[in-house]
């Protein structure tokens, strides 16, 4: 009788572990794996989620057209909401897109072929750094999203270039930065542009937009630029419009969606727009490139898709985001009046997207601070976390904020800022429980600081 001897595994004959994952940082959502483990040490915890730009859990409703134009695709006889859509996205829908954007941009000439459909602007945000050449940068804001800042960096597999915004000029990226960033980088090939801007609740003016586009011109580069939030902007401001600014200028690629301002992020919805596509050889193949990447995807989500038009074309729309503005700007200045009141902040209004990032003034934070927290074991686990070596004074903050009030908002370090300071959401509807949050805020923020003194 044959016999084997027995085979015993001894490890893999090749890593498939890549080191490059190290760029990957989302402290929006890694935050929410530190309150599970507050919460499996303490089941009476209880978290206030001002970490994730998320309208329906802070009480917003869903627009009853929305919920009528979803029950009609759903019954259409036809049943095509149920299938696949066109690999790019449904035809019919893309050349909304060029019809929707002349509504801003006149002079726009965009083309549907080059409108683009993906389950999300995170799956766009993907495929545009994934088909870069390798060595060909794109220059990224600071504070920056993290997923444009960490796909950009992964791909390129190399640190990611900034430039600053300035928190002293309502949050406006510094232009001057920006061009000594391009000069001391002869890699960078592209700009992003964030506005309204996530994390700060910035607008910028078109005076910025148009000095953005001139440096563009002057060097030869392209811009990305993401406005998932155009249609949120109030206290008096206006959205500057890039594609009219950059029409038959540079190569421009604007990034939207429909998510936030609808609200329905559950349903994934957003597109690319290649603009200008005629400038330079180079531009046009890298997005024919982009449409390559996409098809593997099969394609985008269908229902959103169909109901799009549908939605910002409906008589109750304009109604709609004009409520939804006067809400958020209401929300956003008591917020930034409240915590104005601490000295140890320094806090800008938010005047668009439903986003504010106080930051701490120069000095205020040290690693001996702390905030009481009742359960022993929770207590162990942060300290054990926080006493990590290099562990940012900001995030040590927020861990302490989390444990001790269940207030969970995001450290400045996670969008990569070079100022200490937070992220939080200006979304509450409730406002009995937003003012019992940021008076917390405000409360703990002292306690906090001026605990190292005691």
């Amino acid at each position: 009788m044959d016999t084997q001897k027995p085979i015993h595994f001894d490890g893999m004959r090749k890593s498939i572990n890549q080191g490059a994952v190290r760029f990957m940082q989302y402290g929006i959502r890694e935050i929410v794996d530190t309150a599970q483990q507050i919460r499996e040490r303490d089941p009476n915890w209880s978290i206030i989620p001002e970490n994730i730009g998320d309208p329906i859990p802070k009480g917003w409703p869903v627009p009853p057209f929305l919920k009528d134009l979803l029950k009609d695709v759903i019954n259409d006889e036809s049943n095509k909401v149920f299938g696949y859509s066109h690999s790019r996205g449904l035809p019919e829908t893309r050349k909304w897109v060029t019809q929707y954007a002349k509504r801003f941009s006149p002079s726009s000439e965009l083309d549907y072929e080059y409108v683009l459909f993906t389950s999300g602007l995170g799956a766009a945000i993907s495929a545009l750094y994934h088909m870069f050449e390798k060595g060909a940068r794109v220059l990224q804001p600071t504070p920056a999203y993290p997923t444009h800042v960490s796909l950009e960096a992964y791909c390129q597999q190399a640190e990611g270039i900034r430039y600053n915004l300035d928190p002293d000029n309502d949050w406006q990226p510094d232009v001057e930065d920006m061009e000594a960033q391009i000069l001391a980088h002869p890699d960078v090939t592209g700009l992003l542009v964030i506005n309204p801007n996530n994390p700060t609740g910035a607008v910028y003016s078109a005076e910025t937009i148009e000095k953005i586009v001139q440096l563009a011109e002057k060097y030869g580069l392209m811009i990305i630029a993401d406005e998932v939030y155009f249609r949120m902007v109030y206290n008096g401001h206006e959205h500057a419009h890039i594609t009219e600014i950059a029409h038959n200028r540079v190569p421009l690629i604007v990034m939207r969606g429909m998510s936030k301002d609808v609200p329905w992020p559950g349903g994934r919805c957003g597109w690319l727009e290649f603009h200008n596509t005629h400038l330079d050889p180079s531009y046009k193949a890298y997005c024919e490139s982009v449409k390559k990447r996409i098809l593997m995807e099969v394609c985008s989500v269908t229902m959103p898709q169909m109901v799009a038009p549908k939605v910002y074309d409906h008589p109750d729309y304009e109604a709609w985001i004009s409520n939804y503005n006067s809400e958020l700007e209401t929300n956003g200045n008591f917020i930034a009046e409240t915590l104005s009141a601490v000295p140890y902040l320094k806090v800008n209004r938010t005047n668009g997207a439903f986003y504010m990032m106080p930051l701490f003034k120069d000095g205020v934070l040290n690693n001996s601070q702390t905030l009481p927290i009742e359960n022993d074991e929770v207590r162990k686990y942060i300290e054990s976390e926080v006493s990590a070596e290099g562990f940012p004074l900001d995030k040590r903050f927020c861990y302490f904020v989390l444990a001790s009030t269940g207030i969970c908002v995001v450290p400045a370090s996670g969008f990569f800022s070079l100022c200490p300071g937070f992220r939080l959401t200006t979304l509450d509807r409730d406002p009995v429980r937003a003012k019992q949050t940021y008076e917390t805020l405000v409360r703990v923020v002292k306690e906090y600081v001026e605990s190292s003194a005691s």
